[in-house]
């Protein structure tokens, strides 16, 4: 009897927990760390050869998503005038001046653009109202300028050249010397043209070979305008200067703006996790030991491995729904991934299979 007792109270039991494995369900959260990172971040930087790197970076998908390279040519003259009430200040709004880079071989060349543009006007006009002897000797006095300009640029190109075969001057200023010579030279052939149409009279051929000119000097001086106008930098987004006394080697940061209303946290996940995770799926975030939970959902998980402590993990990105204002970039944050509510015997399950994975 007391046999038939026990073996029912056992069968009992044993339906009992099955009936509570199966039914009874369980919180399953997986807890690991993240940082906190803008989603957005600007950059200006100067790098070793002095150029200067403009960067737009998402984080989000980890790729820059607009940079320029601002170059100058070998042995021009550039400065940067900061603006300091931007460099001073705490926030940034989208299209504040952050500085100005002056190129002095730049404002020359514009300067040489619009005289020359001024003389082929000031040349279609007298080829319009007659000629004057005065207007003759101008003209040569201009060839005589424009004969020694290219003398001196004959011979800088000659010093030059053997410098360039031997490595000292770089492709690039050899090529700007080489295009200034040939400019120089065309100079005297215009400067001659000019000469020999004042004294025997313009033809509606010349008439029309000034108007061309004009027109490719309004080309160029627009494209060094333009080129100019790149030099304002302007700060892309609304954000906060980030303020950071690390420094890459080799590189200076200029300044850098966060756009610190909308973060992000990358935490790994151990590659079996992730069949527990989707995405939208809601995480909890604590700073340090604080009990105050900070909410934020999952958006992106990256699609590659990648072995952290001899394991294979895959890292996970959130975006922080409240409160942004309580982190800063780089913070190293708990993160709980809320996976749900499980049965008792998956919850077994799973941890069974932790133990084993470590």
């Amino acid at each position: 009897m007391r046999i038939l007792f026990r073996s029912g109270l056992v069968l009992l039991v044993l339906i009992v927990l099955s009936a509570v494995a199966y039914y009874v369900e369980i919180p399953y959260n997986i807890n690991t760390k993240g940082v906190i990172l803008p989603v957005m971040e600007w950059r200006l930087t100067r790098l070793p050869d002095g150029t200067i790197l403009n960067s737009e970076k998402n984080n989000l998908t980890n790729q820059i998503s607009y940079y320029s390279v601002l170059e100058f040519q070998r042995g021009d003259h550039a400065e940067f005038l900061a603006n300091e009430k931007v460099f001073t200040g705490k926030t940034v709004n989208k299209g504040d001046t952050v500085g100005y880079i002056r190129s002095y071989e730049e404002e020359r060349r514009l300067l040489g653009l619009l005289t020359g543009l001024e003389e082929q006007k000031g040349l279609l006009q007298i080829s319009l109202s007659g000629e004057r002897q005065e207007e003759i000797n101008s003209a040569r006095q201009r060839l005589v300028l424009a004969e020694q300009e290219y003398e001196t640029q004959k011979r800088l190109v000659a010093r030059m050249e053997s410098l360039h075969k031997t490595g000292v001057i770089a492709d690039e200023a050899w090529d700007l010397a080489q295009n200034d010579y040939r400019v120089k030279k065309q100079n005297i052939n215009i400067a001659r043209s000019v000469i020999e149409m004042l004294e025997a009279g313009a033809k509606p051929e010349e008439r029309e070979l000034i108007r061309t000119n004009i027109r490719s000097y309004q080309r160029q001086i627009e494209q060094t305008e333009n080129r100019i106008d790149a030099f304002n930098i302007l700060i892309p987004f609304t954000g906060t200067i980030i303020r950071d006394q690390s420094h890459e080697p080799g590189n200076e940061t200029i300044i850098r703006v966060a756009d610190m209303e909308r973060l992000m946290v990358t935490f790994p996940v151990e590659l079996y996790q992730m069949a527990y995770i989707e995405y939208d799926t809601p995480v909890n975030l604590r700073v340090n030991s604080n009990r105050h939970t900070h909410s934020a959902r999952i958006i992106n998980m990256d699609n590659t491995v990648q072995f952290i402590d001899q394991k294979q993990r895959i890292f996970v990105t959130a975006l922080i729904e409240e409160n942004p204002g309580t982190f800063m970039p780089n913070m190293l944050v708990q993160a709980e991934i809320v996976c749900g509510e499980i049965s008792a015997w998956n919850y077994i399950r799973r941890m069974l299979k932790v133990i084993f994975e470590n």
